[in-house]
């Protein structure tokens, strides 16, 4: 007896058309679904994806405006994944394969244009159906692509305001955010994801007021932040190097130790080089050890622009050997970045619970390491820019070296940031935090605890 004749739930469609010219912005669009796609199914991140000699073929094949859309496309996709997810679940009349990973990430690309970056939606309904369609894995859907982008076109402020409380923190992160902070402060941080972040400048002393009031306002510890579109290399004081980019949060650790003049300062973990250069303003003689020596590079530019000196050292920090022990040393240790995700949202896709693990065993390395560098009684600042407990307050309450005690941070030390200050006495910033009176910029997301080490 023959099988009755069942209906494709995807209908065939006509071969890719591979011999038609791309049309402007088709290689953008396609490199940009491949970035997202790379991120999030292999966990590696943008900048590795499309910097240097790791940057993926298809991207270095761009022209550089292109380079520069395609990578904005993919951040804005990847800010926003999981409120994308939702609105195009609910278009789906069915669900696309589990293993059509390319066809789901290009249409991810399309709604992040079409919702979130004013993209005129029939210029990214179309250059996405020519991608779908074009792929030999993925031209029978190119007539369900085609409805799918065309709803959500015809649908889109309501299906944007429809998700707007939508978490972009992917399950693992919520968990372990929630378990940390309580609902509602989770929420707010995911609030604050949304926002696209500010530029905050520190000067050097005596350079407060070097530009216009109308380019930047002042935020607490005499912080500058933009409200002017102006590239910072043409605004006022950049080439005497009177300040230098760098986030209120990321500042902060560094005024903990207080007054440095005439110490001897190890900033470990040092590049790019902003608390090198506060602590080297503010008279310190500062030995900046990092691994990496392109990173290095970008420092020594940083100081060479600034008039700033300071001794580098690339080295790995768990095997240097300096000839003298220091007064204090600030050490910056690597983490899961998971405050700074305003700026690098693919750290919600690229970092896995695993990594956590790993980085919490490497960062009480780093500490036990960086206190034996110390003189007796020396003072080691512990900073990071992860919002995780475990990489912060749990490791101040369970420090890794014996007679390493907390120097509690008390509030006259960050005037007008008191609510940084936790009850543990170490600083907890978090990404909404100054939101809201600050051109809804917020903060980077960091900790930072004190320690005298006898």
């Amino acid at each position: 007896m023959p099988k009755p004749h069942r209906r494709n739930k995807f209908p065939r469609k006509p071969a890719p058309e591979a011999s038609k010219p791309d049309l402007p912005g088709f290689g953008a669009r396609r490199c940009a679904a491949i970035l997202v796609e790379k991120t999030v199914d292999q966990h590696e991140s943008i900048d590795q994806l499309t910097t240097g000699s790791t940057a993926i073929g298809v991207y270095r094949a761009l022209e550089p405006q292109d380079r520069g859309l395609a990578r904005a496309i993919a951040l804005a996709t990847l800010r926003h994944y999981r409120r994308i997810g939702e609105v195009l679940s609910r278009l789906y009349n069915r669900k696309p394969p589990k293993n059509a990973r390319y066809l789901v990430h290009t249409l991810e690309v399309a709604a992040a244009q079409i919702l979130y970056m004013n993209v005129p939606a029939s210029a990214a309904v179309n250059l996405a159906v020519s991608a779908i369609n074009r792929d030999k894995r993925t031209a029978r859907f190119t007539g369900f692509a085609n409805a799918v982008l065309r709803k959500l076109a015809d649908e889109t402020e309501s299906l944007r305001t429809s998700v707007e409380e939508v978490s972009p923190f992917p399950a693992w992160m919520t968990k372990k955010l929630v378990s940390g902070y309580g609902k509602k402060l989770t929420a707010e941080m995911g609030m604050a994801v949304s926002n696209e972040p500010n530029v905050d400048l520190v000067t050097r002393p005596g350079a407060e007021n070097v530009l216009p009031a109308d380019f930047a306002t002042v935020l607490p510890m005499g912080i500058l932040r933009l409200t002017t579109a102006t590239p910072v290399t043409e605004l006022p004081g950049y080439e005497a190097g009177q300040w230098w980019v760098q986030d209120i949060a990321a500042s902060l650790p560094a005024r903990l130790l207080g007054d440095v003049t005439g110490k001897q300062i190890a900033d470990l973990c040092a590049a790019p080089g902003g608390k090198t250069m506060q602590l080297a303003s503010l008279g310190a003689n500062v030995t900046a050890v990092d691994i990496s020596r392109q990173r290095l590079g970008r420092l020594t530019e940083n100081l060479k622009r600034t008039g700033l000196s300071a001794e580098i050292v690339q080295a790995d920090i768990l095997e240097w050997e300096p000839d003298e022990r220091f007064d204090a040393i600030l050490l910056d240790a690597p983490c899961t970045a998971t405050g700074t995700v305003r700026r690098h949202p693919d750290v919600l896709w690229n970092k896995t619970p695993e990594n956590l693990d790993e980085l919490v065993a490497l960062q009480r390395a780093l500490i036990h390491r960086a206190a034996r560098l110390l003189k007796p009684g020396g003072t080691l600042i512990y900073a990071n820019c992860s919002l995780f407990r475990e990489e912060g307050e749990d490791i101040a309450a369970n420090p890794p070296v014996e007679g390493m005690v907390l120097d509690p941070i008390l509030p006259a030390e960050l005037p007008g940031l008191e609510f940084c200050i936790n009850r543990q006495g170490t600083m907890r910033c978090l990404p909404h935090f100054l939101g809201g009176q600050h051109a809804e910029g917020g903060m980077d997301g960091f900790f930072a605890a004190r320690f005298i080490v006898g």
